[in-house]
């Protein structure tokens, strides 16, 4: 039995990866316990029983290190973990910076350093496109309004005004830009980034970097709709070799450690490739890659764990993927239990 715990459990509206990793393990060959990381009381993943085996109530990571640290020591002790999968860039610094003490425990992660993690950072996208031999729209870091302001006044309207970890929004005016700014700045700080808006169709590639410029898979899809916060809701599976050799050149360039989602627009009248972004974990929709023959997550407990494991490409285009809401009842008493103790064993009880 391998113990993997995994983070990003709420599947809501803004879904985090962490219920696409956990369905693409339990779907996978290997034989896996699934640890579920909250950092709420409501997170859905929390109380699917038939994916996540236990919840741990985690601190925030914005808090004291060593609190988070002790946490994960304290779950480690009745859990043995094998492997943790981070999913929130929130919480990406502060597992590099204890990193090599879980090793020490026994805990292995595949994250990318901070040297990595800053280079492919929203503000630095520039110069991270021209080393791979692509373009990226032009772009302005905001830190206050009148930064704001003289950024919007050279990239004009309409353009895109982006969080430094989430969130995106099209601005067709100084007003909507205003107000977008405030919006971000007060839920995930400085810097907000003004971005010069390009016309054409968005494609994600997700895959997985050995830390030695391989990967361990590719898989890329064209975003057919997606939702108010630009999160994927249908997409389909695309066979594009030259977005598949950009993703190559980005690996051999900053020799990627972990899972990593690019997000690039194809531009309409030219066909240029823009990078949008470079998110340095598996992205909410990783479990298509999984259902179409790419399981990523399985991938990187087997390279953390010396199992062998396939590192191909070759999926089928065409396959479509429908995302839908669902509900689920529980009893009160587990609400009860994960807010008072800080943790719930899901025992496929009925209700």
């Amino acid at each position: 039995m391998i113990t993997v715990a995994v983070s990003g459990i709420n599947a809501v509206d803004n879904p985090g990866p962490g219920i696409g990793i956990i369905r693409s393990l339990k779907e996978s060959h290997l034989n896996v316990r699934t640890i579920g990381l909250a950092y709420d009381s409501m997170e859905p993943g929390i109380y699917l029983d038939h994916l996540v085996d236990k919840s741990y109530m985690m601190p925030y990571p914005s808090g004291d290190v060593a609190s988070f640290m002790n946490r994960i020591q304290h779950i480690h002790s009745l859990e043995k973990l094998d492997v943790i999968i981070s999913t929130l860039d929130a919480e990406l610094p502060v597992y590099m910076d204890i990193e090599s003490k879980l090793l020490q425990s026994g805990i292995n992660m595949l994250i990318p350093t901070k040297q990595m993690f800053n280079l492919r950072n929203k503000n630095k996208l520039q110069d991270l496109s021209k080393a791979i031999n692509i373009l990226t729209p032009q772009y302005l870091s905001c830190s206050s309004y009148e930064d704001l302001v003289k950024a919007t006044q050279k990239i004009g309207f309409p353009c895109m005004i982006k969080g430094p970890f989430y969130e995106a929004f099209k601005a067709n005016s100084s007003g909507e830009a205003q107000s977008y700014f405030i919006k971000l700045a007060d839920k995930w700080g400085f810097p907000i980034i003004a971005q010069k808006f390009v016309k054409g169709q968005e494609y994600d590639v997700v895959g997985c970097g050995d830390g030695n410029g391989n990967s361990m898979g590719l898989f890329a899809i064209k975003k057919m709709t997606t939702t108010a916060l630009g999160k994927v809701w249908n997409a389909i599976s695309i066979n594009n070799e030259r977005l598949l050799q950009t993703c190559h050149r980005l690996l051999e360039h900053l020799s990627w450690r972990g899972g990593f989602e690019m997000e690039v627009l194809i531009e309409e009248n030219t066909d240029d490739i823009y990078l949008l972004e470079i998110n340095p974990r598996f992205p909410a929709w990783v479990y298509m890659s999984a259902a179409c023959g790419i399981n990523l997550p399985e991938r990187m407990v087997c390279f953390l764990l010396d199992m062998d494991h396939e590192t191909h490409s070759n999926y089928k285009s065409g396959k479509i993927m429908i995302r839908h809401t669902n509900e689920i009842l529980k009893d009160i008493s587990d609400f009860e239990q994960i807010s008072s103790f800080g943790e719930l064993e899901n025992n496929k009880r009925p209700m």
